[in-house]
């Protein structure tokens, strides 16, 4: 389990009755096609909008630093990839718990579109660059609420570690200071600073029952992390497993020694 899978089920958690997900950067599909999979199977009550002009990037802000990989134009896929993924699911276009918004952000992200959208439960930042993620976070800042998850997939990755702030790390850091009554906190990071964040007030309204404490809310954040680092060990220890098994093949007499570590395997 990813720290973004972690992220989504957390805020679940936090609102169990379900809400709307938000996921800015669609690109294939993966992580859409991972929500919607999730809320048909677990969280019916939930809802997920999905935004991305199936263009790729648009230009970045002026004087803002990005990677040679974070040009205009990539990142762009067809949406019909993802259509044939959402209708494998039995998710066809028009259904109204799983919705497409197309277009850039400077363009879809309109007031009359907010109108729309209510209880945000959990929202997926996979935009890249500052340009957008400034669109997007002007865009939802009137739907946050107290328990809100928000995880960033490309906070700063470490390969550009020596360049100066930009993208989403950039444009948080700029946006945030900002935000009067606004206050969050990070809840998880990982060694490739992808991240979750938990909102904790905005305005006069904080965390408050029914919705768990944050101290609540972390150490579901930890037990989730645990079970997936065991899960990982398991898995880990399995492949050795194989490994080992594949070697003593090739030895003479050495069937009985796989069957006694097949045996201690099981137990």
């Amino acid at each position: 389990m990813s720290l973004f899978h972690r992220a989504f089920h957390l805020a679940h958690y936090v609102f169990p009755q379900g809400g709307t997900c938000l996921e800015f950067g669609v690109f294939k599909g993966g992580t859409y096609c991972y929500q919607a999979q999730q809320i048909l199977e677990k969280y019916s009550g939930s809802t997920l909008i999905g935004f991305d002009s199936w263009q790729g990037l648009p230009v970045e802000s002026s004087e803002v630093w990005a990677p040679q990989r974070h040009g205009p134009g990539e990142f762009a896929a067809p949406k019909t990839e993802l259509l044939g993924k959402l209708s494998g699911l039995g998710i066809e276009p028009g259904d109204g718990q799983f919705r497409l918004i197309d277009g850039f952000f400077s363009d879809s992200l309109t007031d009359e579109l907010r109108q729309t959208i209510h209880d945000v439960v959990f929202i997926n930042v996979d935009v890249d660059i500052h340009r957008s993620t400034i669109e997007l976070l002007n865009f939802v800042r009137p739907l946050l609420r107290p328990g809100v998850v928000i995880y960033w997939d490309d906070w700063k990755d470490p390969k550009d570690e020596a360049a100066e702030p930009w993208g989403e790390h950039l444009a948080w850091s700029e946006w945030y200071p900002n935000q009067e009554g606004l206050e969050v906190e990070t809840i998880e990071v990982n060694p490739i600073n992808q991240r979750s964040m938990l909102v904790t007030r905005v305005g006069d309204l904080k965390l408050s029952s029914p919705i768990p404490s944050l101290l609540e809310i972390r150490h579901h954040a930890s037990q989730l992390a645990e079970a997936a680092q065991g899960a990982a060990d398991l898995d880990s220890d399995y492949q050795h497993f194989l490994k080992l098994k594949g070697i003593l093949r090739r030895i003479p007499l050495a069937k009985p020694m796989v069957r006694m570590l097949r045996a201690v395997m099981r137990r």
